[in-house]
Formats: C-alpha cells, structure tokens, sequence
C-alpha cells in the first residue's frame, strides 16, 4: 500500500483551520482555561497565607475568610471547566453536521475521471474519523490549552520566588519543544500508514460481505481468512512502529519529568535552608511544582489524541479536497424544445488504456431520436458518458446548440439532462424517492401511467406500502427486470431537452417497448439518444450510427 508524505507543518494548519472555523468557541474555551488555570494557581498562594496565618498559633477571622476563598476557588475552577465542556460538546456537534452535509454536497461533484482507479464507497469511509476528530477535539481545545496555560503561569509564579526558577523554566520548554519536534514528523508518518490499513481491513471486510454469495458457495475456501490475516498483519506492523515512537516521546518527557522534580525540590529544599524563602513560599512552590508536572503528565498523555486528531482531518480531507469536476460558466436556456449534437474529430480514452472512440464525426439535429449502435466494447456507452460533461480528457470538439459542451455550467446541464447510463442504481429510500429524485413537479399521474406502460404497476400494487415502500441499497432483492424499469421510468419522468439512454428496453416487452417509444415521441420534443445493440430499434430512430469495434464509424444512416 503506498504512503502519501505526511508534513506536520501541512496538517498542523489544516487542523488549525477547522478550529478557526470555530473560533469564538475555541476562544472562550481558552478564556475559561486560563482563568482556571489562574484559579488553579491561586489556590497555592492561599494555602501560603492560611499556612503562615497558622504558624503564629492562633486562629482568626483571616484564617477563616482565606479558608473560605480557597474552597471558592476550588468551585469556581469546577464551573469553568464545566462551561469549557458545554462550549466542547458544541463544537463536536457542529463538526458533525460540517462534515456530513460536506461530504453529502462534495460527493456529487467529485471529478469521476480522478475515480478511475478508486472504490468510492470505500473511500467514504474516511467519514468515520469525523467521530474520532471529535473526540480529540475535547483534548484539543480544553487539556492540552489547559495544560500549557498551567505550565506557562506556573513558571512565571514560580519565578517571582527566586530568579533560579526562570532559568529552569526555559530549559523545561526548550527541551520538551525539542523532543516533540524531532519525534512528531515520524509518529505523523507511522500514524498515517496505521490509518491507512485499518482502512484496508474495513475495506476488505466490506467486500466479503457485499461477495457473500462468492466466498459462502465456494467450497473449502479460506482466501477471506488469508487476506484478512496479511492485512491485520501489516496493521499491527505499522501501529506497532507508530507505538514504538510514543514510547520514545513518553520516556524523553518522563525522564525529563524526573530530572525537573529532583532539580526543582532540591532548589527549594536550598533555599529555605538557606533561608531565601520561608516555610509557606516552598510547600506553595512544591504546589506549583506539582501542578506543572501534572500538566507535563497531560502533555504525554495526550500525545495519541493529538496524532490521532491530525491523522482523522488528513483522512477527511480525502474527500473534502477531493478535484471536483470542472464547470463552464454558460447556461442551456429551460425550453421544451430538444438540442442539436455535434461531434469532430473526437477520440477519447479512460485513462492510459487505448482509445475507446477514434476520430468520430457526425451531426444530430435537434429533437432526433438516434440509436448508437455497435457491439460491445465499440464505444457506443461513452459517447452518452461524453454529453453528460463528466468527461474532459477527449481531443476533438463536441458541441451541444452550436457550443463546447465544456462551456455549459454542469449541474445547469444536468439539469436540462435525463440520464439512465448501466452504471446507475437504486439508492437506498422510498420506491417514489427512486423515482423523483426528489422532484417535486412529478405528478402521481405521470408515475401511474409509466408504471404502467413497463408493466411495473402489479409489482407496485403487491409492495405493502406502495411507492412508500423502502428500497434496499443497489435494488438488493428486487428482479432485474424491476430494477431497470424503475431506473428507466425515472430517466423519461422528468422534463429535459436531452435524453442519454443506455440499453433503456432490454428488459421490456416488444409490446411495452413499442408504448414506452410512443410515450417518449409524444410527450417530449427532446433528442434523444440511444445506445443499443437492438436490431429493432432503427425502425423507431430518425438517424443510426453504427460504431466499429475499433470505436469509429462505420455508418450513419438517415430515415427515408
């Protein structure tokens, strides 16, 4: 599996951009983490004056008022830290809805010839580290400010006590910068390729189940087990490098933790000997101590979160910085008229394969109907896949109204569009969801009279709820014949100038198809084009166009 460099720099402002997205509530989530840390800190110099108040030997209302402002303090510290998780718990619901209403709208409008090589629904899967980015995002936005807050003001608090404890304070962020910084660029990188075949196992998984006929009707199989054993394998390989790098920064800040105690503690234990500070100033500087050690502690602790966090927003971004299909800035005006169709000179290939058509020409008026026609493999599918505008890599020029199809803006053109193309499915939703699109200009009338036509209506009558029954993802249970009326039926509901049909009446009755043809001519002024093998087809069509096996024309003939 190869690995995409990863750079810190890179993924560090990426994330930091999602937080910006957010940054009145990041803001005063770091507020309300400073003022606990200062609350925090306060707590410290209290117990110096209660201490000191103590070692006079006497109780008094000081005693008591001091006692009082120090349990304050620990309540107020606990009301800051509860608005920062109410503050948190937004954040994460708006990153939620972020990303799925990003990936719902970014989905649609990803460049499909960028796909080529890709399994898009696995690919999708990358929609589940918005689940572990929001759970980093507490740890981001309240620990690790919290932490570095406490630290920060701990050595400046520490510092008024004697200057010593500045010196230690800058050795304490220079060297725990250094240890991040010359570890964090390899965990990035080992983290990355320990996502990467986690992912491969659920991907993996997802084909076992979507084959499941295969690998259960296939005798003494273990090729499931086998792949599934090789790809845990080279996760628990990576995770392990990864975890071996933690454990590198663990130990580096541990012994670093140990070092920084001893120095601190002796320090102290020599300056109240040496009585440069009192008894009060150093069980308040012992205090601090601890408090900063307990934040180096979140620091460590925290560093997986932090990996983990980085490693979901590159996953995301898979899809949300994913090319998206090139558009043009023209508009195909709404007319209940067809398009007229040109193609010059074009030749196209998918990818680096061989070309698929080769120099083809020809001239469609507007409101034909035309069969391409050929066997398969001669390129008769790609040129409706070349008018729907998903498809740029072509040399030639093709020309819808006299104007590069490039030009037109794409979901204008699709918009003026019907397109039933054998890639297509049913989606999982109602049977009339299927069938609208969510068109809500579609009449039941409409719906009524094409269902009739294919013959589909028995079948619609025998589901339990009618065009409200739920439809399983790819038609799963449904007949192939149903399958492809209903795709058929929503291509021809809707209004549009242009209408790219794959093999539309394979699974239809001479009968039905010779109505379902009458319906299209009467009801529509579009031009339509049909790509099919039918022998039977031309008898219906103004023009066929005939492609050879080497995807150019081998004939154009008119209707007399």
């Amino acid at each position: 599996m190869a690995d995409k460099p990863v750079s810190l720099v890179r993924s560090l402002l990426k994330l930091n951009r999602i937080l910006m997205l957010e940054r009145k509530d990041f803001a005063a989530a770091c507020v309300f983490a400073l003022l606990a840390g200062l609350v925090q800190l306060s707590l410290p110099l209290g117990i110096q004056s209660i201490i000191s108040f103590v070692l006079a030997g006497t109780i008094s209302t000081s005693i008591i008022v001091l006692i009082g402002m120090v349990v304050f303090g620990v309540f107020i510290n606990g009301l800051l830290q509860v608005r920062q998780l109410q503050i948190i718990e937004k954040v994460k619901q708006k990153l939620f809805v972020r990303y799925s209403l990003e990936y719902s709208d970014r989905l649609p409008k990803l460049n499909i010839e960028k796909l080529d090589h890709e399994y898009l629904p696995e690919v999708v899967n990358r929609y589940f580290d918005s689940v572990s980015l929001q759970k980093g995002i507490d740890k981001l936005m309240i620990d690790l400010p919290a932490a570095v807050i406490q630290v920060v003001l701990g050595l400046l608090l520490l510092s008024f006590y004697h200057p010593v404890f500045i010196v230690f304070g800058l050795v304490l962020i220079t060297i725990v910068f250094t240890i991040i910084r010359f570890t964090s660029t390899q965990g990035l990188q080992t983290a990355y390729r320990a996502s990467n075949f986690k992912y491969a196992v659920a991907a993996w998984l997802q084909e076992i189940a979507r084959s499941i006929k295969s690998f259960k009707y296939t005798k003494g199989t273990s090729l499931h087990m086998n792949k599934t054993d090789n790809l845990v394998s080279d996760y628990l390989a990576s995770r392990t490098s990864y975890f071996s790098i933690l454990l590198t920064q663990f130990w580096s800040l541990i012994s670093f933790k140990i070092i920084i105690t001893a120095a601190m503690l002796i320090i102290g234990a020599y300056l109240l000997v040496d009585q440069q500070i009192n008894v009060g100033q150093f069980i308040a500087a012992d205090i601090v101590i601890i408090a900063i050690i307990g934040s180096i502690e979140k620091l460590i602790i925290n560093l997986d979160t932090v990996y983990d966090s980085i490693i979901s927003v590159e996953k995301l971004s898979e899809i949300t910085e994913a090319e998206t299909e090139q558009s043009g800035q023209l508009e195909l005006p709404v007319k209940n008229e067809g398009v007229s169709i040109a193609f010059d000179q074009v030749t196209f290939a998918y990818g680096n394969n061989k070309p698929v058509l080769k120099n083809i020409t020809f001239s469609i008026g507007a409101g034909n109907m035309v069969q391409i026609k050929g066997i398969s493999g001669s390129g008769k599918s790609t040129v409706l896949r070349l008018l729907t505008g998903a498809f740029k890599n072509y040399t030639g020029n093709i020309l819808l109204n006299k104007v590069p199809v490039g030009n037109y803006e794409v979901s204008n053109l699709r918009r003026n569009t019907s397109i039933l193309l054998g890639s297509q499915d049913i989606f999982q939703g109602s049977l009339w969801e299927n069938i609208t699109m969510g068109n809500g200009t579609i009449s039941i009338q409409q719906v009524n009279e094409l269902c009739e036509i294919t013959g589909l209506t028995q079948f619609v009558k025998s589901l339990p709820q009618g065009y409200d029954t739920h439809m399983l993802p790819v038609g799963n249970k449904l007949a192939e014949n149903v399958r492809r009326n209903i795709l058929l039926i929503r291509a021809v509901v809707a209004e549009h100038r242009l209408m790219l049909l794959e093999d539309p009446f394979a699974h239809l009755l001479p009968e039905n198809k010779s109505n379902m043809i009458s319906y299209i001519r009467k009801n529509t002024e579009s031009t339509i084009l049909i790509a099919s093998h039918d022998e039977t087809l031309g008898q219906y069509c103004d023009q066929v166009i005939e492609l050879s096996t080497e995807g150019e024309v081998l004939s154009i003939k008119n209707k007399a």
